[in-house]
């Protein structure tokens, strides 16, 4: 029913699979990926069920596949199995990859967009701003891991890098406040970002009941719309 005011409208979902993605501590019995996963089979079956038409793009540093809009139910079980076999192993490029896509995806439509945006800020949001310059409707859903956001780590700890960063063992307490502050930077600056190209952006920690996300924010949504 969220979906009432958007339909005839194609919703474009862009899954990042990069190695990233992966990354899960205890607090959340999820990983990045499975969380963004389930996000994207939630909204695929709610546009499918208003007999709208649902795309899947899933990419990392360039577009792994690409499954054409289609609303016929049986796309739900394709999408599903083009998840499952997603490979986290390499790293993010969206700038170049939101570029291209907002070249290749021709019909306007909603692109909704699920990663933790570890990439270089000024590009990732020129690419937001081609899908809006295209003039589709762009949501964006930042999932971060609470650990990413909170850093509860104590004692010494050796931490390794996705993406290819390497490792290093550090003392966290040290490490700490210049930490929380360079993420609440990230953070605020692609919030403010999205929001200054009208873009839907909601920071999501993977330790969030799914429905409460995803109810509070398409209720939010659809109110605004009306």
């Amino acid at each position: 029913k969220q979906f009432e005011a958007e339909t005839n409208l194609i919703g474009y979902l862009l899954l990042d699979t990069s190695e990233s993605m992966q990354y899960r501590r205890d607090a959340a019995p999820l990983s990045k990926l499975a969380y963004a996963q389930c996000i994207a089979a939630a909204l695929a079956f709610l546009i499918l069920h208003q007999h709208d038409s649902v795309s899947l793009v899933t990419f990392d540093d360039e577009v792994r596949q690409l499954i054409r809009p289609s609303s016929n139910p049986t796309q739900l079980k394709q999408l599903l199995r083009v998840m499952e076999q997603s490979e986290p192993v390499r790293k993010t490029r969206t700038g170049p990859i939101f570029h291209e896509l907002a070249e290749r995806l021709t019909r306007r439509g909603i692109v909704v967009v699920i990663s933790d945006l570890f990439d270089d800020v000024e590009s990732m949001l020129a690419g937001l701003k081609h899908f809006r310059h295209r003039r589709h409707d762009v949501i964006v859903f930042h999932l971060l891991d609470p650990a990413e956001l909170d850093f509860p780590f104590e004692h010494v700890t050796q931490f390794k890098g996705l993406e290819s960063l390497g490792e290093v063992v550090a003392e966290p307490r040290s490490l700490r406040a210049a930490y929380l502050k360079e993420v609440q930077s990230f953070v605020q600056q692609v919030r403010t970002g999205c929001r200054g190209q009208q873009v839907d952006y909601l920071q999501v920690r993977t330790d969030q009941p799914l429905d409460a996300v995803l109810s509070t924010f398409l209720a939010a949504r659809s109110k605004r719309i009306k």
